[in-house]
């Protein structure tokens, strides 16, 4: 059924691509697309110089992943 509210972590503003993908719930694969569209940059900002992406980017990335695919219903597949 999906975690309890209570059981939901508190998401950085700045997250590595492990942190990112567990966030986004993408591929490997769309992110590193979305890393080529620039649409995610991630900088060596984090501890020990890992390279992390803003929260604010991801976000931007996935709603118009769904916004392009809000698209898919003017297509008629019947």
């Amino acid at each position: 059924m999906g975690m309890a509210l209570h059981q939901l972590p508190d998401w950085p503003a700045g997250m590595n691509r492990e942190t990112a993908l567990a966030y986004t719930g993408v591929a490997e694969t769309q992110l590193r697309a979305w890393e080529k569209a620039g649409k995610v940059t991630f900088r060596a900002r984090g501890p020990n110089g890992a390279a992390v992406a803003l929260r604010v980017d991801l976000d931007a990335a996935l709603a118009g992943l769904f916004a392009s695919s809000a698209n898919d219903e003017d297509f008629d597949f019947g």
